[in-house]
């Protein structure tokens, strides 16, 4: 009954999308144009090369085209957490027959999955019309598919867990920004992580920020099972794992509401 209640909860959030679609649909274009600036500026890097990296020009965009997908999803969950810590709106929800940060994810992950569609949709678009398409397996589908969710999943626990630290800080929106350009580089969201230096490469390969864009882009551009389980087995445990922090913060740190105006 538990998980029913989170559940529907998604379902209406989800539904509920599809009344804001031409505003969510002018932020995908946004993501579009970034796509369309890409497209001209790897054609000019890759020149007359059929290879950068274990890349083709056609796998770079499509990939990035699935970062932007993943990493726009989720909107700006750290301010929304951080201002309803901050106004102490938070204590309205700690009255409700519900767990707070499941209730947070329930509902964005509602809103996610419709935005990354939408996303998906628009930057395929873009880069069908001034690249083309890309040969996808597919067997590879419903693997990428599950990889898309735990990554759209982990991407909002690492924000939750920013935000919960609001209890402290009470200045979300700097450590929103610092998350998203971290994302941006060693997540793999701008540039694959063969593209740095293969030190920085290793490291950046088992943090938890290239299980939110890197690693599902790759699968979705040069599939294999393999890779696909141990995709799966990681961005498991590191959402186990943030998922841990977020519950022993939120714990401790939900002592302060009364401080924050609850």
């Amino acid at each position: 009954m538990t998980l029913t209640k989170y559940f529907e909860i998604g379902k209406i959030n989800f539904i509920n999308s599809f009344a804001y679609t031409f505003d969510l649909l002018a932020s995908s274009v946004f993501v579009a144009l970034i796509l369309f600036i890409f497209v001209s500026l790897w054609k000019v890097v890759f020149g007359g090369q059929i290879m950068i990296e274990g890349f083709t020009i056609s796998m770079m965009l499509w990939y990035l085209v699935m970062t932007e997908s993943i990493v726009t999803a989720q909107g700006h969950v750290v301010e929304e957490i951080g201002e309803e810590i901050k106004s102490g709106q938070i204590a309205n929800y700690l009255n409700k027959p519900y767990n707070y940060i499941f209730y947070k994810y329930a509902s964005n992950i509602g809103n996610g999955v419709f935005r990354f569609f939408l996303t998906f949709l628009v930057a395929s678009i873009v880069v069908l019309i001034f690249l083309g398409g890309i040969t996808i397996p597919l067997i590879s589908i419903i693997p990428v598919l599950i990889t898309v969710f735990l990554a759209i999943t982990l991407h909002f626990a690492m924000m939750a867990l920013l935000g919960v630290f609001a209890f402290w800080f009470e200045d979300a929106k700097s450590m929103h920004f610092i998350y998203q350009k971290i994302v941006f580089t060693i997540g793999g969201m701008l540039l694959p992580l063969e593209i740095f230096p293969f030190w920085l490469e290793r490291i950046s390969a088992v943090l938890p920020f290239s299980y939110v864009a890197y690693h599902p882009a790759k699968l979705f551009v040069n599939f294999s099972f393999s890779s696909f389980f141990s995709v799966l087995v990681f961005q498991i445990i590191w959402i186990a794992v943030i998922s841990l922090f977020i519950f022993l913060v939120f714990r401790v740190c939900v002592k302060k509401v009364s401080v924050n105006g609850g």
